[in-house]
């Protein structure tokens, strides 16, 4: 009897053997080809896709892991802020974190005009500029320069850039869907603050009789953190706001509860990045056409100019505001190094665009192309430039 499988998958079964598959073998190819495993999650995704050797397709069951994975990264952003840099850089923090959101915004709806997109295209392809992940942070703490100012103001502009970033994302979907009315502002403007206020005070309320009393198992704690998660997300859907905007207020009000090293963090960690996040990054993959680049040629400038306009938009902004505050060049190129990598944020816009028809397939696969040269060149970056500021720092030529 021959064994036959139909392509793409359709069982369930099926299709998950094929992902935790890849996410096996990722770390490993990682390791071997020395690139991000995110980069190699997104390029497996990309090859396995219907584009591409057709064997898995987004259906139903990669889009509840997707769903679910982007959740999960938004709360692990905001666990992981470091929520002193911004209260102790104070207004040099929320002025890198205006910059750093302000300039690649302009430069991306200018970059979007030019190619005679509408304008609701073109600020979607500008807020898409704006945000950026800390990969490269980890490098920071191992050279021991995490605690010089700039880059704790890099760090704490990155929880003023992502608020930003995700407050005009709600917007454009809102616009997009043709949801805009006196009620949406009144939503943004009174009740999602005001659930934001509840939420911080709220919280960590209930949290601390969870979280920190030694006779609760650790199953509790970690219920209560995605039961919390996924409530907020509701309640910010049901306030008109993406769910990801809920994810990520959940993870900032439990900022202060669970130490970066407890055993809670490390158990969230575990089951995000073992399963939820990677399946989200397949699921990217899978979307991806990378056929598009050769049977439209002008995609491949296109691409080109994109990741030219969102990193000289970074580039831009490290160094006015690294020439305001009298850094110096290693510390204005690692400032840059940690703000130029895009992950998260860029694929949920980018996705959306494609959904809704703002973006086209070249624009959609040349912000694929634009996350995986940024999260390629931005730890190369901060590596070259964090070792130099280690090295200055153990001289003693800057405090």
């Amino acid at each position: 009897m021959i064994l036959a499988i139909d392509l793409p998958l359709t069982d369930p079964i099926e299709s998950f053997a094929v992902l935790l598959l890849i996410l096996l073998l990722s770390p490993l190819l990682a390791t071997r080809l020395k690139l991000p495993p995110l980069v190699v999650l997104i390029i497996l995704g990309c090859l396995l896709g219907t584009n591409v050797l057709g064997v898995l397709a987004r259906d139903q069951q990669l889009i509840f892991l997707e769903k679910i994975g982007l959740l999960y990264i938004m709360l692990l952003a905001g666990l992981q802020m470091d929520l002193s840099n911004l209260k102790r850089l104070g207004v040099r923090s929320l002025l890198f974190g205006w910059v750093t959101f302000g300039i690649p915004l302009a430069i991306g709806i200018g970059s979007g005009l030019i190619l005679t997109m509408g304008v609701l295209s073109a600020v979607l392809l500008g807020l898409m500029y704006s945000p950026h992940t800390l990969i490269a942070y980890p490098s920071m703490t191992r050279l021991g320069i995490a605690q010089r100012e700039s880059i704790g103001v890099a760090v704490g502009g990155t929880v003023v850039t992502s608020i930003l970033t995700l407050v005009g994302f709600a917007v454009v979907q809102a616009i997009a869907q043709g949801q805009v009315s006196g009620w949406l502002w009144i939503k943004l403007l009174i009740f999602l603050p005001l659930f934001t206020g509840l939420s911080f005070w709220g919280i960590p309320s209930l949290g601390r009789q969870l979280l920190i009393s030694p006779q609760a198992p650790l199953i509790l704690p970690f219920l209560f953190v995605l039961a919390t998660l996924f409530v907020s997300a509701v309640i910010t859907q049901l306030l008109g706001v993406d769910a990801i905007v809920g994810a990520f207020i959940a993870g900032l009000a439990l900022n202060r509860l669970i130490p970066l090293k407890s055993p809670l963090m490390a158990r969230l960690e575990f089951v995000g990045n073992g399963l939820f996040i990677p399946a989200f990054m397949v699921s990217v993959g899978v979307l991806s056409d990378p056929k598009i680049f050769i049977t439209a040629p002008g995609n491949l400038g296109l691409a080109l100019l994109v990741v030219a306009g969102a990193v000289g938009a970074k580039f831009l902004a490290a160094g006015v505001t690294g020439r305001s505050f009298n850094y110096a060049w290693d510390e204005i190129m690692t400032v840059f190094s940690l703000t130029i990598s895009r992950a998260a944020l860029v694929l949920v816009m980018a996705l959306f665009g494609k959904e809704v028809g703002l973006f086209d397939a070249g624009i959609f696969n040349a912000a694929i192309a634009y996350i995986v040269i940024t999260c390629l060149l931005g730890p190369l970056l901060a590596e070259f430039f964090g070792r130099r500021l280690a090295t200055q720092t153990l001289s003693g030529e800057h405090p």
